[in-house]
């Protein structure tokens, strides 16, 4: 991944270790996964797709190598799906994330923690 000066990413942050490794993470994934398809818009949904994998993979040993939180990332894995859920009225699958689940466990405990921190205005 090369960022350009103008986007900034989570694994590049001062603070991307421990437990905020993972928000920033989940921040990154989400980024990763949108690029890849904008990119290659132009090209048929299975390559859009391998793209996208590829990405996801290099994101995930890009935090195992800065060591941000070696509990979470090392060992870990996220693979990207096509799946028809039936709510698609055009019948178009939906990417669905298939990950390992001691890192899917952090981060739906990062996503809980934080909603709970929100107050309601």
């Amino acid at each position: 991944m090369n960022p350009t000066p103008n986007e900034s990413w989570g694994f590049l942050h001062p603070e991307c270790h421990g437990y905020n490794a993972i928000l920033f993470f989940s921040w990154d994934l989400a980024k990763t996964i949108e690029q890849q398809f904008k990119l290659h818009a132009n090209s048929p949904l299975s390559m859009q797709l391998f793209e996208a994998q590829k990405a996801v993979d290099r994101l995930l040993n890009q935090y195992v190598q800065i060591q941000a939180n070696p509990k979470a990332f090392e060992g870990q894995s996220i693979t990207l799906k096509l799946e028809s859920d039936g709510t698609d009225e055009d019948g178009r699958p939906v990417l669905a994330l298939q990950t390992s689940s001691e890192l899917e466990g952090l981060i739906l405990e990062m996503q809980s923690q934080l909603q709970s921190t929100q107050t309601i205005n």
